[in-house]
């Protein structure tokens, strides 16, 4: 049964992946979209800010009914949705119906931070790293495979059929969870009272929360508008500047599992998500001022320091709460992460309308990064 564990931590990947590369192709589609339906950068931002929405009002609510019904039905249902959303999303025939597709995709991903607390059922403390930081290269790996392929989708058969490639991984993601996912032999005794109201009271989780929240604005904003940044400031082709973008991701994707791994044996979570955040804030910088060969290296190098704090984050959630509140820990979480997801994009796309200055939109990023270090700082945990 022990083995059983590796299912579980990828049907719970595949689950977040198939949510994340719906949510990541529409950066390359961008330029296209805002051609389609005539709106300024500031609206096609919402596109992003759309899906993450519902996240900050469920996310609290959806961890306390995984904690209190278990995490399958919800996970479950979730699926269905986010298969939906991507669907609505291809046939769109305004941009209204659009964001209604990307605001019922955000449904069902603000339930599919309910498969997270599975994996602390299925691993102990000492292996709690090492999963979280294999299932935290969710996001760099959706990236990864998100940005060049919908680039060459749109360049060969327009921008819906990425869309369409998404429903499909979606309706497959429905038979992998519903089949794969169990209980595990962590799972918190159900005799035991839950109370959420504990795990809200808790400060420290909190803070993990905000400093997710300032991580996810920085690295999100970074995902979402690096592909036109490079198109219109660099004069890059859109694959180029979609693959250029994607090399923040793809530094990341071997990285984070090893930083997960690293915090298991120092036992010293708290130390390298401020190393982590800081660090990300001068690769901003960097990216800032360089190009060529010199940003490729740069945007690498803030994708090594961003995978300190993904791992991190995931971990310390069931560590400070225990397993009997983790649901509602990933809530909070999870809330957090939207928040700073739907916040930061529209932001950073307002600056570019308003300033034009690559400086000072990723001097923006940097800001972001800094202050998650400022608050990680703070807290009371190792």
């Amino acid at each position: 049964m022990s083995k059983y564990r590796w299912i579980v931590l990828f049907a719970s990947f595949y689950a977040f992946v198939t949510f994340a590369f719906a949510l990541q192709i529409v950066p390359p589609l961008l330029k296209s979209v805002i051609n389609e339906f005539g709106v300024s950068h500031a609206e096609a931002g919402l596109s992003m800010s759309m899906v993450v929405f519902p996240g900050i009002f469920l996310g609290i609510p959806a961890g306390i009914l995984a904690d209190r019904y278990g995490v399958k039905l919800a996970g479950s249902v979730s699926t269905v949705v986010i298969a939906l959303g991507c669907f609505i999303t291809a046939i769109a025939n305004s941009f209204s119906v659009f964001l209604a597709g990307r605001l019922i995709l955000g449904i069902g991903g603000a339930f599919i931070i309910t498969a997270t607390p599975l994996i602390s059922q299925w691993f102990s403390r000492k292996e709690m790293g090492k999963a979280m930081g294999i299932y935290g290269t969710n996001m760099p790996v959706a990236s990864v495979v998100a940005f060049p392929l919908a680039s060459l989708l749109m360049l060969s058969y327009g921008w819906r059929y990425p869309f369409y490639v998404s429903t499909a991984i979606a309706i497959l993601n429905v038979a992998t969870f519903t089949l794969m996912v169990k209980q595990g032999p962590y799972r918190p005794d159900h005799n035991e009272a839950v109370d959420p109201l504990r795990a809200l009271r808790n400060v420290e989780i909190w803070k993990v929360g905000v400093t997710w929240l300032l991580f996810n604005a920085a690295a999100i904003s970074f995902t979402t508008w690096a592909p036109k940044i490079f198109e219109d400031f660099k004069n890059m082709n859109p694959f180029y500047a979609s693959l250029l973008a994607s090399v923040l991701m793809l530094a990341a994707i071997p990285c984070v599992p090893l930083f997960g791994w690293i915090s298991d044996k120092l036992g010293r979570r708290r130390l390298l998500m401020i190393i982590g955040s800081a660090l990300m804030a001068g690769a901003f910088i960097a990216v800032a001022y360089t190009s060529a060969t010199s940003m490729t290296v740069s945007i690498a190098a803030l994708g090594i320091t961003a995978a300190m704090v993904p791992p991190m984050v995931m971990a310390l959630s069931p560590e400070i709460l225990g397993p009997s509140l983790a649901g509602t820990g990933f809530g909070i979480v999870a809330i957090c992460l939207n928040i700073g997801i739907a916040l930061a994009p529209p932001i950073v796309g307002l600056l570019i309308d308003t300033t034009q200055s690559l400086a000072l939109v990723f001097s923006a990023m940097a800001l972001f990064s800094a202050m998650g270090a400022i608050v990680a700082i703070t807290l009371r945990t190792r």
